[in-house]
């Protein structure tokens, strides 16, 4: 049982290390801006989208407006290993989702709109399980290994757009971010065949990066012609300051009905900084009443990504400089393409919008997936009502060493999907 013992404990330490996962960590979730916003072109039901996609499209709104919606979240992880898929784990809630006011000022000639905006940029959360047996011992071992991933990074969002010559409108916006990422790590082992003197052991770890921090876009709109717009945007790398907390718990249940507890010291108030990915994104977009369309690219520079910190390793040696160097190795810039599609029949506006990126984890080869439809629909008296639906999809892994020292590779299929209800009313 010792050796199981420090077996687990150098299992979770690997993780009390800042790592280039920790740098990246506050700008790799599902993206909190609907799929239908897009560089291009802005989804009737989306408007208040352009302050964190492109804030040059503020200028198109000519109506002031108050948004706000609720979603219901469900989140979904399989696990697949040698072929084989076990059953899904899932987890839902109900949650604030986002509030928007948008004010076109009334101007002489031209356009000039201010718009306001909370809502998550990201969501952090993920579910991921797989259970085994380890037999290369010998003896039989049934074990669980479960992460999971829960938090939101909210931004307080102000910008605003003007018409800067007849065709071509010009935006900014800057965000206040604010948010956690809690993930909790646990590992489970049974002794079934009772070998040994105990009969379940368990090693939990979890930490709590706290975050807050600044970001900033500006973005340009172009009309052509009445049917053709081009959009380009550029959004500046984001600062975040994290405080991060940490412990780790292991218990022993013995076959006598005791129980033992380790408490490994905790961490509390771990401070460091992560700069974020540089992102540069076009698109062009085609009108024929009733229908937009668009399409666009947009390039996510995650190898630009770095921490700045005053933290050293056990051998003494410069953090930022380790992390710089696993970014270069294990972190590839982004390319995400999309299309969105807007079929506006007033009073009912009907939009649908596809992305594809590649992950920025260089070892993973999978892409990620995202999918939205929404649908909205307008009264005379002002108000509005509208209904939206997104799923991402994307992989992950669960890979891990067994006491027998037999590395086991467990893919993940990871799902999440969110509904969203919401008001919307003309001033």
């Amino acid at each position: 049982m010792k050796f199981l013992f420090i077996a687990m404990l150098l299992w979770s330490a690997n993780l009390f290390s800042q790592s280039y996962l920790d740098v990246i960590r506050p700008y790799y979730g599902v993206s909190g801006t609907s799929g239908a916003e897009s560089v291009a072109l802005p989804a009737a039901t989306t408007e208040s989208n352009a302050l964190l996609g492109n804030p040059a499209l503020l200028s198109y709104v000519e109506r002031s407006f108050f948004s706000a919606d609720l979603s219901f979240d469900q989140i979904e992880g399989k696990s697949v290993y040698d072929s084989k898929t076990d059953a899904p784990i899932t987890s839902r809630g109900l949650r604030f989702n986002s509030i928007s006011y948008i004010y076109p000022v009334n101007v002489y000639r031209g356009s000039w709109v201010w718009g306001f905006n909370l809502q998550p940029l990201y969501s952090f959360n993920s579910i991921q399980e797989f259970k085994g047996v380890d037999s290369d011992t010998g003896d039989n071992f049934e074990y669980t290994h479960r992460d999971r991933q829960e938090g939101v990074l909210y931004a307080l969002t102000a910008g605003t757009s003007f018409l800067a010559t007849m065709n071509t409108s010009v935006g900014f916006s800057v965000s206040f971010l604010s948010g956690e990422n809690a993930y909790h790590k646990v590992f489970q082992d049974f002794d079934t065949e009772d070998n040994y003197t105990y009969t379940e052991y368990l090693d939990s770890l979890s930490f709590s990066p706290h975050y807050t921090g600044f970001s900033a876009r500006m973005g340009l709109s172009s009309e052509f012609s009445d049917a053709i717009r081009i959009g380009a945007t550029i959004e500046f790398p984001s600062r975040i300051s994290i405080s991060e907390s940490s412990t780790n718990d292991t218990i022993e249940w013995f076959d006598d009905g005791t129980k033992e507890v380790w408490h490994s010291e905790s961490i509390v108030g771990l401070e460091y900084a992560a700069w974020g990915p540089w992102r540069i994104g076009t698109g062009l977009s085609f009108s024929v009443d009733p229908l937009e369309v668009s399409v666009n690219y947009r390039f996510h520079s995650y190898s630009s990504s770095s921490m700045k910190s005053n933290l050293i390793d056990a051998q003494g040696n410069d953090l930022d400089e380790i992390v710089a160097s696993e970014i270069n190795l294990s972190v590839q810039n982004v390319h995400e393409f999309s299309l969105a599609m807007l079929w506006s029949l007033s009073p009912l506006d009907i939009s649908f919008a596809a992305s594809l990126k590649n992950d920025p984890l260089s070892y993973r080869l999978d892409d990620i997936i995202r999918l939205d439809t929404g649908i909205a629909y307008q009264f005379s008296s002002g108000l509005g009502l509208t209904f939206a639906f997104r799923n991402e999809q994307w992989q992950s892994d669960l890979n891990h060493t067994l006491f027998s020292g037999s590395e086991r590779k467990v893919d993940v299929q990871n799902s999440y999907s969110k509904f969203q209800f919401g008001i919307k009313y003309f001033l």
